[in-house]
């Protein structure tokens, strides 16, 4: 895993499972704004939301993950640019900001709440197992395509 050398990770919680992903990744985190649907979208796309003049494409991280039950506390959104634009993507809570060196990564390949394609590493912090994830990964061709304005 060489890739990940030693940066900031933003370690969030989805379902009481912690995950990171690299800080420099993301714009901001702010506190759920409830987005507005849109028909016909695919069922993790929560809707769009307006930041500040901009309007944002949500993604329920749990429904894209596979994960169960909606969590009952109050969600927060992670925003990130993407290759189509800046997206959102809504998680249970923000855990802290943690340094991670590319050695203590490790690459293990085993079936979980999600798929594969999207996890690029564990880790051993402070006794709990962290999943590394590219966020922004999340979106698949066909939700490019969905949230791709330019066309």
């Amino acid at each position: 895993m060489n890739e990940l050398e030693n940066e900031r990770y933003l370690v969030f919680c989805i379902d009481d499972e912690l995950y990171a992903s690299p800080l420099l990744d993301f714009h901001e985190v702010v506190e759920m704004i409830k987005p507005k649907p849109v028909p016909n979208m695919p069922e993790h796309f929560s809707g769009m939301i307006n930041l500040r003049g901009v309007i944002v494409a949500i993604i329920d991280l749990r429904k894209k993950m596979g994960i169960g039950e909606r969590y009952q506390g109050k969600q927060t959104m992670l925003i990130c640019e993407t290759e189509t634009g800046i997206m959102g993507a809504s998680i249970d809570r923000v855990e802290s900001v943690i340094h991670i060196h590319s050695a203590s990564v490790q690459d293990v390949k085993i079936a979980g709440k999600i798929a594969l394609e999207y996890v690029k590493g564990f880790v051993n912090h402070q006794d709990r197992i962290i999943t590394i994830v590219d966020v922004k990964s999340f979106l698949s061709e066909q939700d490019k395509q969905f949230l791709d304005v330019s066309a």
